[in-house]
């Protein structure tokens, strides 16, 4: 069975914990790739959850102003 996929809050955290590790000068350098390009995925799904959410919201209003105007 697949993992559930991380809330956004939890891929937030995450984010933050990276850009964290991110700024320590000892991260040697094959971990500060891993560590970006694992930032750069959950950037890429937080981005599409919100643009999801963002459409279905505009849908909401736009139908409750029709409704509205019936």
């Amino acid at each position: 069975m697949p993992e559930a996929e991380p809330t956004i809050e939890e891929s937030l955290k995450r984010l933050e914990a990276i850009a964290d590790k991110l700024d320590d000068p000892e991260l040697d350098l094959d971990e500060a790739v891993r560590l970006y390009e694992e930032g750069l995925r959950l950037y890429e799904r937080c981005a599409k959850r919100l643009d999801a959410a963002e459409l279905r919201i505009t849908q909401l209003a736009d139908a409750l102003q029709r409704q509205a105007r019936s």
